[in-house]
């Protein structure tokens, strides 16, 4: 697939005398290639780099064959395991599930069997040999996160060679902030700077109020901030791999108590983005509030927020929220906007993205 380039407006914050504005001058740049997975199985029992496979989130074969030319190593029990020509390949397991399936070709018949352990003193863990001809074998073993697993590969009662396919794939554990009472807690700056988070791993939240927007489906993530002495709070998102990213404000009596929505947004920040700002009429001053945030429509990745707050006033300066919304939903691009405080000085500022 080409790279595919798309374009996505980023906020930041002026700030004038006795006026403060949120405005759009950035750009974000987004590339998403296809991923290319290749390995190689060994002939012998060996946890060399080559011979090692990656563990996915979800089935992603990568190849595995064994040559003709391969020797028989060890006659496994369990499974039907025979003294034939074998392949191995290992992992390193990342969740405390694992699943291992081998997909042959040519309507050819494996067996797979797992091992723990140094080559030379392998622990016979678990094997397959369900489905015959052509079939898939799989494993599925209570892994333990950070050791080596072997997996080895015979074709049953022969030595011809087999080609094939391996995937190995566990579900992550859930993240730190998969629920509000492990929330990450936001730093609220004067400025807005974006940080990388995940949904990878999240499941849904029950007992709280839908958030009535952004086709809510589960895989959430928490954070929190306390309200600032300004009341002023603006939330600010950009892709990363999610570029349809959905979230809503919820306060409450405690992490683990009675949740009342304050605001929801799809879409309001740049593309399919959203973006949340607040003031001191919306939220309570030293309370904390919840954020939650998903995939619109599910789904799992990364994606960038932030939240910051006005900048301190001085002695004898106001801070004003100006609050714009675009009805038509074709951006800010090229527009002016004028503000002045009664016979203050007149600001013109010019949008040149959003």
């Amino acid at each position: 697939m080409d790279p595919m380039t798309t374009q996505y407006p980023m906020h930041s914050t002026i700030r004038k005398p006795n006026v403060i504005l949120c405005l759009v001058p950035a750009l974000f740049t987004l590339m998403i290639q296809d991923p290319i997975m290749a390995q190689t199985a060994s002939d012998a029992c060996s946890y060399a780099g080559a011979s090692q496979y990656t563990v996915n989130t979800s089935c992603s074969y990568q190849t595995f064959d064994k040559p003709g030319s391969f020797g028989a190593d060890m006659n496994p029990s369990g499974c039907s395991g025979s003294n034939n020509d074998d392949a191995f390949g290992w992992f390193t397991a990342t969740g405390t599930s694992t699943t291992i399936t081998y997909n042959p070709d040519d309507s050819h018949n494996a067996i797979i069997h797992l091992f723990s352990g140094a080559c030379g003193s392998l622990s016979n863990l678990a094997c397959a040999d369900a489905n015959g001809n052509g079939g898939n074998e799989t494993i599925t073993y209570a892994t333990t996160i950070g050791t080596n697993y072997l997996v080895r590969v015979q074709r049953s009662g022969t030595n011809s060679s087999m080609d094939g396919r391996l995937c190995i794939w566990s579900v992550p554990p859930p993240p730190a902030n998969d629920d509000p009472c492990g929330a990450t807690a936001l730093t609220l700056g004067s400025s807005c700077t974006f940080t990388s988070y995940s949904n990878v791993g999240a499941t849904g939240t029950s007992g709280i109020p839908a958030p009535g927007c952004g086709s809510y489906f589960g895989e959430d993530v928490w954070f929190s901030f306390v309200a600032p002495a300004s009341g002023a709070v603006a939330i600010r998102t950009t892709a990363g791999s999610i570029t349809n990213l959905s979230m809503a404000l919820y306060s409450a009596t405690a992490c683990n108590g009675t949740f009342t929505l304050v605001q929801c947004d799809a879409n309001n920040g740049p593309g399919n983005m959203p973006f949340l700002s607040f003031s001191s009429v919306d939220l309570v001053v030293g309370q904390t509030y919840y954020l939650r945030v998903w995939e619109s429509g599910g789904g799992t990745g990364t994606f960038n927020l932030c939240a910051n707050t006005s900048p301190t006033a001085g002695v004898g300066e106001c801070l004003y929220t100006l609050r714009m919304n675009d009805s038509q939903g074709d951006g800010w691009g090229g527009s002016t906007v004028s503000v002045q405080i009664g016979a203050g000085t007149c600001y013109q500022l010019y949008l040149e993205h959003g």
